[in-house]
């Protein structure tokens, strides 16, 4: 699929998404929900990214129809990048196409998310997809060990939207 590729960066000590207020890392993206589902993943030829965010210029693909020279181009979906920081930002955007080819996967639920997120909050490419899979053979100890990251529960997790700008206005009143 077509993208046209931007790249944004915390302003102001954002670290949230404005959408859903999930917190912003290095391997998230905006997309148009419509057409990427939130979770999914967008494979650019150096990194997989997370679908978690979303704005007016990625809806209205404002950057595609502005800078499109052939009719593909134009109907470009937009793909905005996130990243930690202002330069990295730049010096991605200046050494990558603006148009590239990028693969969507779609999302496959919480434990997957929970599985592919490092520690360090950065996105491990998920075996699964790329190798044909294979079936865990039991050790003689038990069944075989899940590694790494413990199994994620969603009835433990809530998003919260920063209400600091809502805070603010009443204190002022």
């Amino acid at each position: 699929m077509l993208a046209r590729i931007t790249v944004y960066w915390p302003g102001e000590g954002q670290l949230r998404a404005c959408s859903n207020g999930a917190r912003l890392r290095n391997g998230h993206c905006a997309v148009d929900p419509k057409r990427i589902p939130y979770g999914s993943h967008v494979v650019f030829p150096d990194l997989e990214c997370v679908a978690v965010d979303s704005g007016p210029g990625v809806v209205n693909r404002t950057a595609a129809r502005a800078c499109a020279r052939t009719a593909a181009q134009h109907d470009a979906i937009v793909i905005d990048r996130f990243f930690e920081s202002k330069q990295a930002a730049l010096s991605w955007s200046a050494a990558h196409p603006q148009f590239m080819s990028v693969r969507v996967l779609p999302p496959q639920g919480p434990h997957h998310i929970a599985d592919t997120i490092t520690p360090d909050g950065t996105v491990r490419p998920h075996a699964a997809r790329n190798a044909p899979a294979t079936a865990k053979k039991p050790t003689r100890n038990g069944p075989a060990r899940e590694a790494a990251l413990p199994k994620f529960d969603d009835r433990k997790v809530e998003l919260h939207l920063p209400l600091d700008s809502y805070l603010r206005s009443v204190e002022r009143t």
